[in-house]
């Protein structure tokens, strides 16, 4: 009943036209390749899978390009380019007008991503974000279900490629959802998931593998995948246990990458409780600097959602966690300067008074902050990352708890 009227509603028809015409645009395309560009969590990573089996069914080469964070040096070596195709997966929208302003309409661009989104401004660049559309893409819509439409509606067939997006939307809490619901409907209809019943909560497991397991595990596996292996191909690894499960090597290669990652993160837990965390007005921060070395950078985000619920982080204040981060893009190239990258989570106490517009959205927030110092930030109100040129972290705090100050409401945090 709850699909159906999603289904009916004005948005979604809205939404699926612009989908369809943007299928239509891509056939009139003289298309030897496209280039996915995805993100590197299970999500990014199943999204992408759907993308390389459905466009490959149409005869078209895929080329993968794995992103940790778009940053404008990356969106012009790849928009000051002419002729080529790309499309965006679980990740871009935010950053569509700076697309838009380097693209210049030289390249096909579509995004089919689910983070808190603006515009595009040029033609050419096609923002499919349900965001815009009146949906929630922290709520109702995961990166590889926003590309799991984009691929249905390009042919009925890739119906069977409907449990990928019920493993991607494993990263949204809660019951599922809004757009959500129709991969889910698929999927069991084909025979790739089943629901199971455990007293009121209901679990999804995957049955396109041998042997089936739930749905929170296999996406576990490709986050540390591609995001701890970010440097060691893990991302394509990835890619291809979607679509062809995991092979014995593929599981050895991931207890490697948790069993290094496992033991970086006691040993900051222990710092961390033995020295504390560093307090600013509506803000509790640390820096990893190079611990993580040779991971990507979303470990930094996986640990502060980890620390977010232990009972020694203030609850009601903003959790921001730093790591410096290798200027290597695999595939890419080298980036020009050091950046860091910054990871914030909401703590339970928070993100209730978020959501009631007591708090501003982390994401709003760190946006405006990163900018003022060249950098960039996206994300959702209450989970956003981004990156800062390498050296100005403590005068970037400040800048946040200035910014969180100005837009301040009766909402008091614990000081």
């Amino acid at each position: 009943m709850l699909k159906a009227i999603i289904l009916e509603s004005e948005k979604f028809k809205k939404w699926i036209n612009d989908i369809r015409r943007a299928t239509e645009i891509l056939r009139e395309q003289s298309i030897e390749e496209v280039r996915v560009v995805y993100h590197d969590d299970a999500d990014g990573v199943t999204a992408a899978a759907i993308l390389k089996a459905a466009l490959e069914r149409e005869h078209i080469k895929v080329k993968l390009i794995c992103i940790e964070k778009l940053y404008l040096e990356v969106i012009e070596k790849l928009h000051n380019e002419e002729g080529k195709v790309y499309i965006y997966a679980d990740i871009a929208a935010p950053h569509a007008r700076k697309i838009s302003n380097i693209n210049r309409s030289r390249n096909l661009t579509i995004i089919l991503d689910h983070h808190n989104a603006v515009p595009s401004t040029d033609p050419a660049v096609i923002n499919l974000d349900p965001e815009l559309y009146g949906f929630s893409g922290e709520e109702e819509a995961s990166g590889a279900t926003v590309c799991y439409f984009f691929s249905k509606v390009l042919s009925e067939r890739n119906v069977d490629l409907a449990h990928l997006a019920v493993i991607g939307a494993s990263e949204i809490p809660g019951p599922v959802r809004g757009l959500n619901l129709v991969p889910l409907e698929d999927a069991v209809k084909v025979g790739t998931v089943q629901v199971k019943q455990y007293g009121e909560a209901k679990k999804y497991l995957i049955t396109a593998y041998d042997p089936p397991e739930f749905r929170e595990k296999i996406a576990s596996r490709l986050t540390a995948m591609a995001a701890i292996g970010y440097y060691v191909g893990g991302p394509e690894r990835a890619v291809n246990a979607c679509l062809l499960g995991f092979s014995k090597e593929d599981k050895q290669f991931i207890a490697r990458l948790e069993m290094r990652r496992k033991e970086v993160n006691r040993k900051l837990i222990a710092k961390l409780r033995r020295f504390g965390i560093r307090q600013g007005k509506f803000v509790q921060w640390f820096h990893v600097y190079d611990a993580y070395k040779g991971m990507g950078v979303k470990t930094i985000g996986t640990f502060c959602s980890y620390l977010s619920f232990q009972r020694w982080i203030s609850q009601n204040k903003y959790l921001i966690g730093f790591m410096n981060m290798s200027r290597i893009i695999p595939k890419l190239g080298e980036l020009s300067r050091d950046y860091v990258k910054f990871s914030a989570r909401t703590p339970k106490g928070l993100s209730a008074a978020v959501r009631e517009g007591k708090m501003p959205s982390i994401s709003v927030v760190l946006s405006e902050a990163a900018e003022a110092f060249g950098g960039f930030a996206d994300g959702h109100d209450v989970a956003a990352s981004g990156v800062i040129p390498k050296g100005c972290e403590k005068d970037f705090i400040r800048k946040v708890d200035d910014i969180i100050s100005k837009t301040l409401s009766p909402f008091k945090p614990e000081i």
